[in-house]
């Protein structure tokens, strides 16, 4: 006879998702085997579990953003130099000027003991 079928709804799952739930606890918030979750993903969606949930995910990221954003523009100082840095791409320290060197394509042993300092420097973010 073998077992009922589970019926997984599909909107639910969408927002369970957005949780970034495991495969077992999707499994268990739908009382069912794991491999029905990934067999009823596959089916449906033509993707994996983990592809399937990042594709989800969006939503909560960009919630997220928002807040975090909303936060910074309401004058929350810290969240507002966390936004500039991961949303915006601001640096505690930008270099002034990046040495010409780093730019040739040059192998290690035709650089002077000078450059090789400076590039060091560069790579530590001294420079």
């Amino acid at each position: 006879m073998g077992r009922p079928p589970v019926d997984i709804d599909k909107q639910k799952l969408k927002a369970l998702m957005r949780l970034k739930p495991t495969l077992a606890d999707t499994a268990a918030f739908f009382e069912c085997a794991e491999r029905t979750i990934e067999r009823f993903i596959r089916e449906q969606f033509d993707v994996s579990f983990v592809d399937f949930r990042e594709q989800n995910m969006v939503h909560t990221r960009l919630n997220l953003v928002r807040k975090a954003i909303d936060k910074a523009e309401k004058g929350d100082n810290t969240m507002l130099i966390f936004c500039l840095k991961n949303v915006c791409g601001w640096k505690d320290k930008q270099p002034d000027e990046v040495p010409q060197i780093v730019n040739q394509n040059v192998t290690g042993d035709a650089l002077s003991d000078d450059q090789m300092k400076q590039l060091l420097k560069v790579a530590r973010g001294d420079a």
